[in-house]
């Protein structure tokens, strides 16, 4: 439902004196078609985006707009026919700082759209003097010593032309390593010139890479050429920095260059397959490992303990955020058995590799795993193929049902849970929205389209097995009744709730209850109705079955509302985004503690506000006590910190964003509570700056959750000078059993540069407290006085310290 975001440009200020600037920008087919189209759309807005604050920070929802004055050449606000657009806005002396760089952006909030200009300089803020002029988007002038310099060489121009729209970050730390690697390349078909060998440019941030600079950077030869797709081949040998940023360049004979526009920028990584070969301007199968390099440079100098705080010296502020107690009492989990505590997520993983590497996931604490849709699916090795479904009678793509059901017989032998990941609400794309959108008026041409779906799907389905009349999907409807029917982004080709397509899909289930396979995921789910997930969910519980079926539904939605139509009724748990919004907020320094007070429904409230949604509130508040209720959707939720789509989509759903290392917090507290199901992301388990904790953090759930019926959650916020706004320092979980004692406590540091120095524990039970002897990781042992106060054996006062986004695990030891 997201959409990739251009990256951003490198920007510089003079600091001349501020003025009220006024800009008109012209917006033609010729010079950006698609621009152009999402121009004329009646949502659109035009941005001016730069790198101060005023300007956004390369931020476009951040940035100024200006208004549409008027289409010309026939086009009609609103439509999507051709022509042109005039945008015209005033800026005032705070944001129009002359000499300031920017680019325009063609914005449309609700379909995520967000069109950058690609082509030449950065546009530059005129000064006082300089006469009114109207601009062309994706057709910057340089001024004057720029264009000087650009008169050196047509190479050089396109380099700096295309450079523009490269974010350039801040330099990489001292420590950044520089690794060699031999990278290799497919340019497709479309891409190629009939005559010459291709040559292809590594630019990027490192120097080795020419630090932007395309006549710098190294190059790639073509060496072969595919037969069959008539795709060139391109290799070579490429040392850069670890984690650093580039893009390929498709150069011409006569130096004309053609970047990578239709993903964001690459991050210079050593794969684990040598023969991992890349596909000029797509993403990637292999994308999280690029992204793990990424997180790695960035956050390898990010965490360091600047200050220390004692606790008991400074202003604190609790906040108690109250936890669901009593598992049993849990709707969903009556008559259902009960779910498995932590799933490692086996994302787009070979069924062979997963069982190669069963063992190794149960010993840090998982009971399942997840894999990735099994069915034949589109062709290609993205992991998105893997949700266009082509074929449900069929096990192909990750492995061959052998291998699957070899899978699930190793798993059971070691007590392991196999959850399948099924796609039942549409099947791969086989035309584009606009192809789709223009066909509806054409006969002829939807009969066509309609002819190609019947081939992609048969024999087993056909074009009357899907949703008519055609809609498309997109903006508010993602979220509103339409959402049911439509066609996502206008592509997806959406089945329709009949008992053809039921039977096919229960059939898809019983071959994956044949192999082993114990627990379903019901992806997209808030795109079919109840009663059409119902029959599937009725089929994996009918009576005479010898083995529980574990169920889920993936719900993206902060909306309980939405949440309830699927657990409800279907005594099933969903994708819990309401939590993971809520703790993500309530661990922010700034805002963090007014946000934890606030509430989970308020945090989601303020979430699904910025992607311009409303959510009904239910149960926000307790109306007798006053208090927020519990932050999670139900006792046996399935909580993240992060997901496949908000790792592969940053910032698209909800604002969720955070690199491994931010969201090891996240994890050590979805972990420390005594309930719920966590379904862990692979890469967060696997990267150095968050291993060590999650695997502490895993431990400890297995150690003191599984015999706790209760969380106490404290947020301890700080105020270092006793006047300032309370920043989030430490949260504390104290798990507790049936009788009320102490099974175990965690202490999280949510701060992210300073020590904290912890005597004493805020506790909060009706039961009577006794002292409570709690075993530390390293085996010392401490006891938790009635009091909260923390001490040795002989009552002697201890401390124990906290080290920044990191956690003290303390489980109970007999006195």
């Amino acid at each position: 439902q997201g959409s990739i975001k251009a990256p951003r440009p490198h920007h510089s200020f003079s600091s001349a004196a501020a003025m009220p600037v006024r800009l008109r920008v012209r917006i033609t087919k010729q010079r950006s078609p698609d621009a152009s189209e999402v121009a004329l759309v009646a949502e659109t807005s035009l941005r001016v985006c730069g790198g101060t604050d005023a300007l956004g920070a390369w931020d476009p929802k951040r940035s100024p707009k200006l208004e549409r004055l008027r289409t010309e050449e026939g086009a009609e606000s609103g439509g999507c026919s051709g022509g042109s657009s005039i945008w015209e806005g005033l800026l005032d002396d705070a944001v129009a700082v002359p000499g300031t760089e920017f680019k325009y952006v063609v914005l449309n909030l609700n379909k995520h759209q967000y069109i950058w200009e690609t082509q030449g300089p950065m546009h530059v803020m005129p000064g006082p003097d300089s006469p009114a002029a109207t601009h062309e988007f994706n057709h910057a002038v340089a001024p004057a010593a720029a264009r000087a310099g650009q008169a050196a060489g047509k190479s050089r121009a396109s380099a700096d032309g295309a450079a523009a729209k490269i974010q350039r970050p801040a330099a990489l730390g001292q420590d950044a390593k520089t690794v060699p690697k031999k990278v290799r390349l497919s340019v497709p078909k479309s891409f190629c010139s009939a005559a010459g060998k291709v040559r292809v440019a590594v630019c990027g941030e490192s120097p080795e890479l020419g630090q932007w600079d395309l006549t710098k950077a190294p190059q790639l030869q073509e060496v072969g050429c595919d037969k069959a797709s008539g795709a060139r081949q391109v290799e070579g040998d490429i040392r850069a920095t670890l984690g650093s940023e580039f893009k390929y360049v498709l150069l011409s004979s006569s130096n004309d260059a053609r970047w990578e526009q239709k993903r964001p920028n690459r991050r210079f990584a050593v794969e684990p397959d040598q023969d991992c070969v890349h596909c000029f301007d797509q993403l990637e199968s292999h994308e999280a490992t690029e992204s793990r390099a990424r997180v790695a440079v960035e956050e390898h100098v990010l965490i360091k303990a600047t200050k220390e705080f004692q606790l008991e010296n400074v202003a604190v502020t609790d906040c108690w955020i109250p936890w669901a107690h009593n598992v049993q009492a849990d709707r969903t989990l009556q008559g259902h058995g009960r779910g498995p505590r932590t799933i490692f997520h086996a994302f787009h993983w070979p069924f062979s590799e997963v069982k190669n590497r069963l063992q190794e996931i149960k010993s840090f604490g998982f009971d399942a795993v997840q894999i990735s849709p099994a069915q034949k699916s589109k062709a290609g090795h993205e992991w998105w193929a893997r949700y266009q479904p082509q074929d449900y009678t069929k096990i192909e793509g990750l492995g061959t049902l052998e291998d699957l059901t070899q899978l699930c017989t190793h798993a059971k032998d070691i007590e392991m849970m196999i959850i399948a990941d099924v796609v039942f609400g549409h099947m791969l794309v086989v035309a584009s929205g606009s192809e789709w959108e223009r066909a509806q008026s054409k006969p002829r041409e939807l009969q066509a389209l309609k002819q190609r779906l019947s081939q992609a799907v048969g024999p087993t389905f056909d074009a009357d097995d899907f949703q008519w009349p055609w809609f498309k999907m997109e903006g508010r409807h993602w979220d509103n009744d339409n959402r049911y029917e439509g066609w996502g982004n206008g592509e997806w080709s959406e089945l329709r709730h009949c008992p053809k397509v039921v039977e096919v899909h229960k059939q898809h289930l019983q071959t994956l209850l044949d192999a082993g396979v114990r627990g379903i995921r019901f992806d997209a789910v808030k795109h079919m109705r109840p009663a059409h997930l119902a029959e599937y969910v009725g089929y994996l519980r009918q009576p005479g079955r010898a083995q529980h079926v574990y169920i889920y539904g993936e719900v993206l939605s902060v909306d309980e509302s939405m949440h309830r139509e699927y657990m409800d009724p279907l005594s099933m748990p969903t994708t819990d985004f309401c939590l993971t919004v809520f703790i993500n907020a309530a661990v922010k320094a700034e805002g963090g503690a007014a946000a934890a007070a606030a509430g989970a429904r308020a945090a989601a409230v303020a979430a699904a506000a910025s992607e311009g949604l409303d959510v009904v509130r239910s149960g926000a508040v307790i109306a007798a006590t006053g208090q927020q209720s519990a932050p999670v959707l139900s006792v046996d939720s399935v909580r993240f910190a992060r997901n496949h789509d908000t790792v592969k989509n940053p910032g698209s759903f909800y604002g969720l964003d955070s690199g491994c290392a931010r969201a090891r917090v996240v994890w050590a507290w979805l972990l420390s509570v005594h309930d719920g199901t966590v379904l862990m992301y692979p890469d967060d388990l696997m990267h150095p700056s968050a291993a060590d904790l999650l695997k502490r953090a895993l431990r400890f759930r297995a150690q003191s959750g599984i015999c706790a019926e209760a969380s106490e959650v404290c947020l301890r916020s700080i105020s270092q000078d006793g006047s300032s706004a309370p920043r989030p320092a430490l949260v504390t979980v104290t798990l507790r059993n049936h009788a009320g004692g102490i099974e175990g406590v965690c202490l999280l540091n949510v701060t992210q540069d300073a020590e904290l120095v912890v005597g004493s524990l805020p506790l909060r039970s009706s039961a009577p407290e006794e002292a409570t002897a709690l075993l530390a990781e390293g085996g010392s042992l401490v006891v938790l006085q009635a009091d909260g106060k923390i001490t040795d054996q002989e009552g002697v006062p201890q401390r124990l310290r906290v080290q920044p986004w990191d956690a003290v695990f303390l489980v109970e030891a007999p006195l």
